[in-house]
């Protein structure tokens, strides 16, 4: 049996519920394409993103919030909705 990819999928935060969700389509197009959807914990965590790296092939961040400017040097612009600071 060929390998098949494993893919983090970077969840969804539904502040209302305090949960984590994800869309149906993410998951089933990478099932499609032949891959394996799993849906990675929000974390900042060193050891636990290391191990993530590298038991998966690649990953996948999904749309919703927007991630925080700060994390790559910049301020929020007029466009910048909804920050989710976890994802």
């Amino acid at each position: 049996m060929a390998h098949r990819p494993l893919i983090g999928v970077v969840p969804l935060w539904d502040d209302t519920l305090n949960s984590l969700w994800m869309l149906p389509g993410y998951f089933d197009g990478i099932i499609e394409a032949g891959g394996i959807p799993v849906m990675l914990p929000l974390t900042d965590d060193e050891t636990t993103i290391g191990q993530l790296v590298s038991q998966c092939d690649g990953f996948l961040v999904t749309g919703g919030h927007d991630v925080d400017p700060e994390r790559y040097g910049e301020a929020a612009g007029p466009k910048t909705v909804k920050l989710c600071k976890a994802r």
